[in-house]
């Protein structure tokens, strides 16, 4: 039973992202543009005096249960196990009070392209700090994930669940060597469509790196096709008036080289964006590692909302969403 003696801490809040371009450079070397969207997860951790144990209260998309709250164990999922590990990160067995629950509401999808692993730790690492040093949670959360969670990850979902914006993040070697910030056209809007097929993030990187080691020609095409992607979406978003069909493009251009030389797109993948751009997208791909999970189209301002009526009358799981200046924040 949990002990009851127990004191509510500060609240944080971070965002989900879409990768614009660049999936899986962070690792293989390169530059990818990611975007804080205005979807995002709550922790709030209550501390009681050593021993006591750890209770998680969920509730959202996280879990399934969209209003009423569930019980949680780390045994009963894998992202309820990370919660426990990001939690406990700063803290010592030796500590006068301990963590005792964690109240997490998410609308964050999990295994869906969306980081949802990278801002629940985020929000969760974020808790004990009066200040939150930006680089903080981003090196504390890969220990948590990699080193503790035993997961693939790599960083660059970390930058903007933390820092929100538009974000360019350099990487090589795994690490990230870089970072800079763009700005995002106000009239473009971002629909998110969820395809409903899950996956483990961390079995399809270790898929790919072994494609990768064994030099998968497709492998190397991606790359080289991707990172000129990049290059091209960031000097347009460098623009002063940057031109919204031409980010369209890019946009269908990195997905072309993700479904033909990555190889994570299918068929209910295809029909997703094949939905967004019959209804007015400009451009749409995946987000994220792929086989599954998200996919999103931009829109302009106002053709968005009538995209998702329509979208959600033909059965797909569409949200209206934008760019989230906000990374982490308390509350």
């Amino acid at each position: 039973m949990t002990n009851n003696s127990t004191e509510p801490e500060p609240s944080r809040s971070a965002p989900a992202r879409i990768c614009l371009a660049g999936e899986d450079l962070d690792w293989l070397g390169g530059s990818s543009l990611q975007a804080a969207i205005d979807l995002r997860i709550r922790c709030a951790l209550s501390m009681a005096p050593p021993p006591t144990s750890f209770e998680i209260l969920a509730s959202g998309t996280l879990t399934g249960q969209a209003v009423s709250a569930d019980v949680w164990t780390p045994a009963d999922a894998a992202w309820a196990e990370l919660a426990r590990l990001a939690v406990s990160f700063h803290h010592d067995r030796d500590d006068d009070r301990w963590p005792s629950k964690l109240a997490i509401v998410s609308a964050i999808p999990p295994g869906a392209g969306l980081a949802s692993s990278a801002a629940l730790c985020v929000a969760a690492l974020a808790i004990p700090a009066d200040r939150i040093d930006p680089g903080e949670p981003i090196e504390a959360g890969l220990v948590v994930e990699r080193e503790l969670a035993g997961r693939d990850v790599g960083p660059m979902d970390y930058v903007p669940c933390t820092a929100g914006g538009v974000v360019r993040v350099f990487c090589h070697g795994g690490r990230i060597e870089s970072v800079g910030h763009l700005a995002w056209p106000g009239d473009l809007a971002i629909v998110v469509v969820d395809t409903r097929r899950t996956r483990d993030t961390s079995e399809v990187i270790r898929w790919k790196r072994a494609r990768s080691q064994a030099g998968d020609p497709a492998i190397a095409a991606y790359v080289r096709r991707t990172n000129e992607a990049v290059e091209r979406l960031r000097a347009l978003l460098e623009d002063e008036t940057p031109d919204p069909v031409s980010i369209g493009e890019v946009l269908d251009a990195a997905q072309n080289t993700l479904r033909d030389d990555m190889g994570v797109s299918d068929d209910v993948t295809d029909d997703c964006i094949e939905a967004l751009k019959r209804h007015g997208a400009l451009g749409a791909k995946i987000t994220g590692t792929g086989r599954g999970g998200c996919v999103f189209g931009v829109f302009l301002g106002d053709t968005a909302a009538s995209a998702v009526r329509a979208l959600l009358a033909e059965g797909f799981a569409a949200t209206l969403t934008k760019v989230s200046m906000a990374g982490v924040v308390p509350g």
